[in-house]
């Protein structure tokens, strides 16, 4: 087996990024730019394909990748991460360890773990069905004939550029859940995730439980009141609203959700309530 890196990126002319990211392996990258082109290189043996786009959204993005997606064993991959030089023959191995993983969680560095701590494990095992899934994309790999089989797809409502800023990880993984792919965490590090910018993270504000609001809305509708208050406490440090705050703008989103309006035009509507009651 081969390992394909699906990258999402933007804004991007050339294939440097290939080598920024240290990759020394095969690689799909989708570019979210001002044009449609299709372009491919060899790097030191590797085939690098480039896909640009004028669309917008990391789940667009993301589902781009799986089209073009053809190895059997592939991980997601952002900007922002460097990997290490030996990343193929860690993934590799790993999935021929587990021939029945289906999805393998990889352990991740942090440029800084003052921002976005990522969990680490210490053994290679099974998930537990109802085990928590604290995960970004950039720790997921997978069997690309199980995905596909499952037809499971990023949501292009949630994540960096979409109507939603964040989430779209959370939902695939769920969704692949549901449908019963093999979970496994393993203990192996992969590389190094910064976390210095972001399109879409501002810090604990209006903002991110907006956010939350529209995510539970999506995920868990039927105990949304049990996961509005665990969201509220749970973000409770360096939030920069009050808890009771905090819960009126995850009920905002909710009804954001609801109508299907960004955080911008929720706030314009809020704006014109409020002068129109002047």
């Amino acid at each position: 087996m081969k390992l394909q890196v699906l990258v999402t990126t933007m804004h991007q002319s050339d294939f440097s990024k290939f080598t920024q990211m240290n990759l020394q392996t095969d690689a799909v990258i989708a570019n979210q730019t001002d044009r449609n082109e299709y372009t491919e290189t060899e790097i030191n043996g590797c085939l690098v394909q480039l896909i640009s786009t004028n669309t917008k959204g990391v789940g667009i993005n993301r589902n781009i990748c799986l089209m073009y997606a053809d190895h059997e064993i592939c991980l997601l991959a952002d900007d922002d991460m460097v990997y290490v030089d030996d990343l193929e023959e860690i993934v590799v191995s790993e999935f021929d360890k587990n021939p029945e993983a289906d999805i393998i969680i990889f352990n991740v560095h942090t440029a800084d773990d003052t921002l976005r701590k990522q969990k680490a494990y210490t053994s290679t095992r099974k998930c537990g069905r109802f085990e928590r899934m604290p995960w970004g994309g950039v720790r997921i790999a997978f069997r690309l004939s199980s995905v596909k089989k499952a037809n499971i797809w990023f949501s292009t409502l949630f994540g960096g550029g979409a109507m939603f800023a964040s989430g779209e990880d959370s939902i695939w993984l769920k969704e692949a859940r549901r449908k019963g792919l093999c979970f496994y965490v393993s203990k192996e590090f992969i590389g190094t995730v910064s976390f210095d910018t972001s399109t879409w993270y501002s810090g604990r504000d209006e903002k991110l439980f907006f956010g939350r609001g529209a995510y539970i809305s999506q995920m868990n509708p039927k105990s949304f009141l049990f996961w509005k208050y665990y969201y509220a406490f749970r973000f409770s440090k360096n939030a920069k609203i009050d808890f009771a705050h905090r819960l009126k703008w995850i009920d905002f989103g909710r009804n954001a959700y609801k109508e299907m309006m960004t955080y911008e035009e929720f706030i314009k509507r809020k704006e014109i309530e409020l002068h129109e009651t002047v």
